[in-house]
């Protein structure tokens, strides 16, 4: 893999779709653990990073405290140790995400701002002796706080504002994917370069192959051929081309939900969401 290839993109990643179910009991039992093993393959990338001479700054967890941040730098270097010389030039940096939320609350270009300021910082400390920066977000604080939207809308600003040798991979959890609209959901897919899938795969998805899934969840849902009939009767009542999905998905969802009516809204919507989702998330076989 290259790594010059991921710079200046933004990605996104997201939890293996089975493990929560896999491990729910033994998660209960060892938090601690259970939280470790969710966020192991940022660990690993980040690591894979910093072998390879990058600077890292990782906001992807809540870090309270110095014990936490310790624990962090702990579980990067246990994927290999060689990266503690790079720590101890101070190639990797931790941020508690949650302090981004309390420091840029619902400026969307404030936390733009952030993420820039921090490169900007770490590329004039290290002086030219990192390959790049890549950055490591996720969007639980704004989530939690019922401000996904102000998320998104920062994650499409971030994406035309990265400074030089720069990168982002933003990593969503199963239940946040969950708790999306379908609008939403296309929006995390658009609004980002790749999809990172486990051993370094990664996918650009096409207008064709969400309009692919959307239409499985549909004929799934209502029945073969569903799909084709429905995005016809969308092309003649209402003037709308299937490109509306990627282009406007707030008004594809809207008239998707008018055509289907209010029996079948739940159903259909569950079952296209279930469709993406099973489809883009961090596990092996799918590409």
């Amino acid at each position: 893999m290259s790594f010059d290839t991921y710079l200046n993109n933004h990605m996104v990643a997201f939890a293996c779709y089975n493990d929560g179910r896999e491990n729910q009991k033994q998660n209960q039992k060892h938090p601690i653990h259970s939280h470790s093993l969710q966020h192991k393959p940022l660990y690993e990338m980040c690591n894979t990073y910093l072998s390879n001479g990058y600077s890292v700054i990782y906001g992807s967890e809540s870090i309270p405290n110095k014990f936490a941040e310790e624990k962090v730098f702990e579980n990067i270097i246990n994927v290999n140790s060689e990266v503690q010389n790079y720590l101890s030039k101070g190639f990797l940096t931790v941020v508690n995400r949650d302090s981004i939320y309390e420091e840029c609350g619902a400026d969307y270009r404030s936390i733009v701002n952030f993420w820039n300021s921090n490169v900007n910082s770490i590329q004039k400390k290290l002086d030219g002796k990192t390959k790049g920066t890549m950055l490591f977000s996720a969007p639980d604080s704004y989530f939690k706080h019922d401000k996904h939207d102000i998320f998104m809308m920062f994650e499409e600003e971030m994406g035309k504002t990265f400074p030089t040798k720069s990168g982002m991979i933003c990593w969503y959890k199963e239940e946040w994917l969950n708790s999306l609209s379908l609008a939403s959901l296309i929006k995390v897919l658009v609004t980002h370069n790749y999809v990172l899938h486990s051993d370094w795969k990664n996918k650009a998805w096409t207008e064709n192959e969400i309009l692919n899934l959307i239409s499985k969840g549909i004929d799934k849902s209502l029945g073969e051929g569903s799909a084709t009939l429905l995005f016809q009767t969308m092309r003649t009542i209402y003037k709308l081309n299937q490109d509306v999905v990627i282009s406007r998905p707030v008004v594809f969802e809207a008239t998707l939900k008018r055509l289907v009516g209010n029996d079948q809204q739940v159903s259909v919507m569950d079952s296209i969401s279930k469709e993406i989702i099973e489809r883009i998330m961090f596990c092996k076989g799918f590409l």
